[in-house]
């Protein structure tokens, strides 16, 4: 059998082609991962949601194809992109209903999590309902959960938004403040509201005024639009989430493109969006992609949908990261998925049949005023052939240590600069190839090099091969450390405890690049609690 790029330890496509992660639930002892798929051929197509389960989110078990577009409403585009959740002991899933100039939201329950059925009155949520300040054409990506006895919807939308200056702006700490206070009232008036009853899936197919809604497609921007409902019958628009602040760069208001596949959790005491901003502009060394993934930090209006923003940043400083979406774990840990891909990109994959992987599930904690990102600990059950060296001593230099090497690990060490400018990493290590993680000390900054990593990826990008990825400035600025994770064909480096995260995916030689060297350029360094762990999950 010909050697595969197909990841070991990480969820992939079985066939064909994938793209967003949808529906991640745990349900009936299992964490549910959904994704938006194309059967037929190895590229975008009519979506379907594909269906995989695990107990332990290294293992993904493949289940039966969870939704296809066989209805009129789900023509041309098919079932896109949603999430999950448990009602009354079923699974329901929301999805978008997509046409190209009209989306709309439905619903599908399955007694099992596995078959589903479609109710009969989908669309469930339409374009009649949107405000008029909402786009038909781009209102996508349910996010469904339950608060105070409503259940709310978030949605990626396009908002017409005339006439909001700057000058109308409070700072944001006066709105987050704001929010507290109607939030409060909101939890005084609706906080006894009894659990909404599941619904009866033979209702009376909804009536679609399409006509309805004009908007000024030129003037619309990217936004999020929060609806909510106690019967998931009767839903009530309550407005859009990012308005201008004093302290937001415009680049987030005036967004050309959607923020798609929005997600809302609380870890560690912050509200928390996750989203994935189309075609965002370059800040700095951020968002360096065509589209990027971003966490916002502020809190919610339950009311009237605004989301003050206290903090915003990119997710993952590398090439291959979008649409991430979360579960909660039995332990209360979040969890978070990504397609481990980027739109644009060459597939070297094809020729095996089939395109797209996703990361590999992080927990993520918030401390420090940022979100940090490591591996979940599910990982260590697969450890083996462990390697470990102490210490070792570099003057400009790259030095591979034995034992540590291969493409299926996990790897972690600590670099220390005594006066080298640059010190890192060499990953996948062959006679040709490398795939370079650099530490610039002065800048404080890390970077992915993938210029001579194998196959090239190509990409619209006008930076092809290189990410950049700024480091806090506190702490000591010539230490760095990284935990690594190679499976086949990518890249996963967590910088600083979690604290930065870069994904790339690189497709090098099977044979010959399995080889790993740490380095110093243009001085001394020392190298230190290096541990090699091969991944073993057959």
């Amino acid at each position: 059998m010909s050697k595969s790029y197909r990841p070991k330890y990480h969820a992939c496509v079985p066939a064909g082609w994938c793209n967003d992660p949808n529906g991640t639930i745990y349900f009936n002892g299992k964490y549910h991962l959904f994704y938006q798929h194309y059967p037929h051929e190895i590229q975008w197509g009519t979506m379907h949601w594909y269906h995989m389960q695990s107990e332990d989110f290294v293992k993904w078990e493949s289940l039966p194809l969870a939704l296809a577009p066989d209805q009129d409403y789900e023509i041309i585009c098919g079932c896109c992109s949603g999430t999950a959740i448990e009602i009354d002991g079923k699974m329901v899933l929301i999805y978008t209903a997509a046409q190209p100039e009209l989306q709309r939201q439905c619903l599908a329950v399955a007694e099992d999590g596995i078959h589903f059925t479609k109710l009969s009155r989908n669309p469930i949520l339409t374009a009649d309902m949107l405000h008029p300040e909402v786009s038909m054409r781009d209102f996508r990506d349910p996010k469904i959960f339950r608060k105070n006895g409503y259940y709310y919807v978030l949605a990626g939308a396009r908002i017409l938004r005339a006439g909001e200056e700057m000058s109308d702006v409070k700072s944001t700490e006066a709105l987050l403040d704001d929010v507290t206070k109607e939030n409060q009232l909101e939890e005084i008036t609706e906080i006894t509201a009894e659990e909404p009853p599941f619904f009866n899936i033979s209702n009376t197919p909804q009536v679609v005024n399409v006509s309805s809604n004009p908007v000024d497609y030129d003037r619309a921007y990217g936004n999020m639009i929060l609806f909510r409902t106690k019967d998931l019958v009767n839903w009530e628009y309550c407005g859009h989430l990012i308005h201008k602040q004093a302290e937001l760069d415009p680049e987030y208001f005036t967004l050309n493109g959607v923020y798609e596949c929005p997600d809302y959790f609380v870890i560690d005491g912050k509200e928390i969006i996750l989203a994935s901003p189309q075609n965002l502009p370059p800040m700095g060394h951020m968002y360096q992609n065509q589209h990027s993934g971003v966490y916002m930090v502020g809190k919610l209006n339950f009311k009237n949908g605004r989301f003050p923003i206290e903090h915003i940043e990119e997710v993952d400083g590398g090439f291959d990261f979008y649409a991430a979406q979360s579960w909660k774990a039995t332990d209360g840990r979040q969890v978070m998925v990504a397609w481990k891909e980027m739109w644009d990109r060459e597939f070297p994959t094809r020729p095996e049949g089939w395109a797209g992987t996703y990361t590999f599930p992080r927990e993520l904690s918030y401390k420090n005023n940022h979100l940090y990102q490591n591996p979940v600990r599910e990982l260590q059950r697969y450890w083996g052939n462990e390697v470990r060296k102490d210490f070792v001593a570099l003057d400009n230099e790259s030095k591979a240590v034995e034992g540590v090497c291969g493409n299926v690990i996990e790897l972690k060490a600590t670099i220390t600069s005594i006066d080298a400018p640059v010190v890192g990493l060499k990953l996948f290590k062959g006679p040709e190839h490398e795939t370079v993680i650099r530490y610039f000390v002065d800048k404080r900054m890390v970077e992915f090099d993938r210029t001579n990593s194998g196959i090239d990826l190509g990409g619209v990008e006008p930076q092809k091969y290189t990410r950049q990825c700024d480091m806090d400035d506190f702490g000591d600025a010539k230490t760095i450390s990284f935990d690594v994770l190679l499976d086949v064909s990518s890249a996963e480096v967590f910088i600083n405890g979690g604290r930065y995260a870069m994904t790339g995916n690189v497709y090098a030689d099977l044979d010959q690049d399995l080889g790993i060297e740490f380095f110093a350029e243009g001085g001394r360094a020392e190298v230190k609690d290096i541990v090699k762990y091969d991944i073993i999950v057959d």
